[in-house]
C-alpha cells in the first residue's frame, strides 16, 4: 500500500492510501495545510491541537452548509417537478375532456 508524506503545520504525517489516490490525497492535504495557514494568520497563535480541531469544525460546517444548499435545491427541484405533473395531468384532462366531446357529437352526426 503506497504511502504519502503531507506536511500539515509544521509537521510531517506519512498517509496510506491506495493505489493511484496519492495525487488526490496530496492535493486535499494541500487545501487543509491552507485553510490551517489562514487560520492561524487570522486567529494568532494557537498550539497544534486547537489549529487541528478548529480547521475541523470550520470544514465541518462548511460541508454541513452544503448539504443543506443540496436538500433545499433538491426540495426546490421537486417541487417544481410536482407542479409541472400536476400542469401536465389537468392538460391531458382537458385534452380527454376535448375527445370525448368530439367523440359525443360525431356519434351524433
Amino acid at each position: 500500500m503506497p504511502t504519502v508524506t503531507i506536511a500539515l503545520n509544521g509537521r510531517n504525517y506519512d498517509i496510506a492510501c491506495d493505489e493511484g489516490e496519492q495525487a488526490r490525497v496530496t492535493e486535499l492535504a494541500a487545501e487543509l495545510r491552507r485553510r490551517m495557514e489562514n487560520l492561524t494568520r487570522t486567529a494568532g497563535t494557537l498550539s497544534e491541537g486547537m489549529v487541528f480541531v478548529m480547521t475541523a469544525l470550520l470544514l465541518a460546517d462548511e460541508l454541513d452548509q452544503k448539504k443543506r444548499e443540496s436538500t433545499k435545491l433538491r426540495d426546490e427541484g421537486r417541487e417544481a417537478s410536482l407542479k409541472r405533473e400536476v400542469a401536465l395531468a389537468d392538460t391531458i384532462e382537458a385534452l380527454a375532456q376535448r375527445v370525448e366531446t368530439l367523440a359525443a357529437r360525431v356519434e351524433a352526426a
